[in-house]
């Protein structure tokens, strides 16, 4: 993998949908994601905490049912590199043990050992527990 391959958990993702803090720096690599010109790895759970995500947004009236259908086709859609194998699974249980912290979370920072690639995370908690120099704060990223 290059310098041009990222891995985005559900904390960034989000803000593609709902923006908040940092909204301006996660749009800019959501446009360079649909142009092409960076590539985002995620392991097969995104999907799944994308799809909580909105679930959740649905019942706490941030967005209407048909509307969260739409987005969450529309993200379906997205050319990821998705990522699950036996492999990344031990490497994230190993991950998970290291740091003490959920195997959801692990997934993320094992496949950016794994693959040697900058995983971008607004999740403090997760930040404070993850020594890694693959694991880098999205408020740092240029």
């Amino acid at each position: 993998m290059n310098n041009t391959t990222l891995i985005l958990d559900s904390s960034v993702i989000a803000k593609w949908f709902f923006p908040e803090n940092d909204s301006e720096k996660v749009l800019k690599i959501k446009e360079s994601f649909t142009n092409n010109t960076v590539s985002v790895v995620i392991p097969v759970l995104l999907y799944y905490e994308i799809n909580n995500l909105l679930k959740t947004a649905i019942k706490m009236f941030r967005i209407n049912e048909n509307d969260a259908i739409k987005v969450y086709k529309a993200f379906l859609k997205l050319n990821f590199v998705s990522y699950s194998s036996e492999l990344l699974l031990e490497k994230t249980l190993e991950t998970a043990v290291r740091f003490d912290i959920s195997s959801y979370d692990a997934s993320y920072v094992a496949l950016a050992e794994y693959l040697q690639v900058t995983f971008l995370t607004a999740d403090q908690r997760l930040l404070q527990r993850v020594s890694s120099k693959f694991v880098i704060d999205l408020k740092e990223y240029t």
